[in-house]
């Protein structure tokens, strides 16, 4: 009887090890997933600004040689 106990204490400690497990996964995947997609927005707003630059360069060369 007393071992029936034991291993019915020993699957439930294994499956709150599994669950605690699980939600540490899924918060350090959400949290690369978060880093790169954040890294990829700020890559793209610095492309639009080095773009936005060349114009207004050209912009300003085209007055300087008037």
């Amino acid at each position: 009887m007393e071992m029936k106990i034991y291993d019915k204490e020993m699957y439930q400690k294994e499956q709150w090890i599994k669950s605690v497990l699980l939600v540490v996964g899924m918060f350090i995947l959400g949290f690369v997933v978060g880093y790169f997609v954040h890294n990829f927005e700020k890559q793209e707003e610095v492309t639009k600004l080095q773009e936005e630059v060349k114009v207004l360069q050209r912009q300003v060369n085209q007055i300087s040689l008037l």
